[in-house]
């Protein structure tokens, strides 16, 4: 009788380390992800939400023309983007022969001289930009006097090229005429909260919106990253048959000014689909609610780098006439020649690309 316990204790006990073994067996197993054939390769999880592809091989090309024109990019009003932030687009001007100035107040620095080099000097705002053929606004923090608007206008009506770019802005930014922002830390780092040349673009009949565009489910990999398209067939459209651009801002105009690339988005002001034009143009004065299209991580991406390439030669291919805006005098009186920053027409320095030596 004992020894048929014994026998069963025994039975039992190997029926459970038996059991116990398999068990082990088949987790080891299924943790390996080996299947009881021996494969060791699992099929991957298929989530659906791996990012689609944008093609980013393009090359901004130099724009041609058939002298050296000089590219005037302000950096007086706490602009928001510097050199390295449109990069594609000076590189593109300088390798073509232009001459691009960095524009800072008391002293404009640039690149150019017809070869690439460096040349700087102290003028006002109007009196720089009367040896001058296109101007660059990006994000100013704050606003423009009535004088150089006075002297932008003039500067535009004698066929200066005037660009005109900007971003939403943050909803901690003030938002009166246009968003005054306080600059973060000094010297040629300093960085700053981005503003809209709200005051000088309505000038040209043209308005920055304060949201950014968004679209959930047609998007380059980023819900604020939209896809644009182009709105007619404008030259600055040219090859740009889809473009993308990141935390944009939409725009409104007037009847003079046309809508020359548009997107199907969503808007963070109103949370509404519709169609928000993205750049708009009237005469010789191009604004787009967007700046980062132009850092040369994004400036190769889809077609951007055609849109680029184009805008470069829409800077270049005006013809404006020289001297204006002209001086302030007793008939034109301060408004048409200050700028904000006192006039110097007998001392400002010839811009390098005008037929003489800086």
């Amino acid at each position: 009788m004992a020894r048929t316990n014994l026998l069963k204790g025994i039975g039992v006990f190997a029926i459970v380390v038996i059991v116990v073994v398999g068990a082990t067996a088949a987790t080891g197993t299924l943790l390996s992800g080996a299947s009881p054939s021996g494969d060791t390769e699992a099929p991957a999880y298929d989530s659906g939400l791996l990012p689609t592809a944008v093609d980013d091989s393009g090359t901004v090309e130099p724009p041609q023309s058939d002298e050296t024109k000089t590219v005037v990019i302000d950096q007086s009003h706490g602009n928001a983007v510097g050199e390295s932030d449109m990069e594609p687009l000076v590189d593109a001007l300088i390798e073509s022969g232009h001459d691009v100035r960095f524009y800072s107040g008391g002293t404009d620095s640039g690149f150019g001289g017809g070869t690439g080099g460096l040349s700087s000097g102290g003028s006002g705002l109007n009196a720089t930009l009367r040896s001058a053929d296109a101007f660059v606004v990006a994000n100013p923090a704050s606003a423009y006097t009535s004088g150089e608007i006075n002297g932008i206008e003039s500067f535009a009506d004698a066929g200066g090229r005037v660009l005109l770019l900007a971003d939403p802005v943050p909803p901690s930014a003030s938002t009166q005429s246009i968003p005054v922002n306080i600059p973060i830390g000094t010297g040629s780092g300093t960085a700053t909260t981005p503003g809209q040349p709200t005051n000088l673009a309505a000038n040209f009949g043209i308005s920055f919106g304060a949201g950014y565009l968004f679209d959930m489910e047609n998007n380059a990999n980023n819900y604020q990253r939209i896809y644009a398209d182009p709105s007619g067939d404008d030259a600055l459209t040219a090859g740009a048959d889809r473009l993308v651009f990141d935390d944009a801002t939409a725009l409104t105009t007037d009847a003079d000014a046309t809508p020359i690339v548009q997107s199907d988005a969503q808007s963070s002001a109103t949370r509404r689909d519709g169609t928000y034009p993205v750049a708009v143009r009237t005469d010789s004065v191009v604004a787009i609610g967007n700046t980062e299209f132009l850092a040369p991580d994004s400036a190769t991406v889809a077609d951007n780098d055609a849109f680029v390439s184009n805008i470069a030669s829409f800077l270049v291919t005006g013809d404006k006439q020289p001297g204006v805006p002209e001086p302030a005098d007793a008939a034109t009186g301060p408004g048409t020649g200050t700028g904000g920053f006192g006039d110097q027409p007998d001392t400002t320095p010839t811009l390098p690309g005008n037929g003489t030596s800086p």
